[in-house]
């Protein structure tokens, strides 16, 4: 088992213990892998949509997300939702209300609800993140933005303007937010 699918193990069967219901008579195993899935480009890099959220009544989803070298986000927060980042190449760089810090390969990064944010990649190589979303329904976004990536591109002048566009219509997932007056952006 490579490392990437046993970081996977790993956090869906945290997220499936974490999100478990009563009904558990009617659960099915589930299983796929990686390699099945393909990439789709996407404005930050590519990702893969693993675990639907969907296919998990909603509970959860799994995305794997390659972001290339130089790509951040502004700063934003999730009030609906939880991210889990598990870094399985490079390395991650997070900014919070508790400094810049960067995650190299094998760390896991949990974002509560409501916590103000930016995340990068400030290193000169690409980074492959396994990004679990609690609740699911948050990946839309992902979907969308690759939509996006197929008209306008990072660096375009109408490229900001569409983005902002874009997370207007996930406003129940995604909220701007200030940087704290000490943080760094990564």
């Amino acid at each position: 088992m490579t490392v990437l699918a046993g970081a996977l193990a790993s956090m869906l069967l945290a997220s499936m213990a974490q999100a478990a219901t009563p009904a558990q008579s009617q659960a099915q195993v589930t299983a796929q892998t990686i390699e099945s899935t393909p990439p789709v480009p996407y404005d930050a890099g590519v990702y893969r949509l693993l675990v639907p959220a969907e296919s998990q009544d909603g509970r959860f989803a799994v995305i794997e997300l390659v972001e290339g070298p130089g790509y951040q986000t502004p700063w934003h927060r999730h009030d609906a939702m939880e991210e889990r980042y598990y870094v399985a190449e490079g390395t991650l760089t997070l900014s919070s209300a508790e400094g810049t810090r960067d995650y190299p390969a094998g760390s896991y990064v949990t974002i509560p609800p409501g916590a103000a944010h930016a995340q990068g990649n400030r290193t000169a190589q690409p980074v492959r993140l396994l990004l679990t979303i609690t609740p699911g329904g948050f990946e839309q976004f992902f979907i969308d933005r690759a939509e996006l990536h197929k008209t306008v591109q990072r660096g375009d002048p109408a490229f900001q303007d569409e983005m902002v566009k874009l997370a207007m219509r996930h406003g129940r997932w995604l909220q701007p937010a200030e940087a704290p007056s000490d943080a760094a952006t990564p």
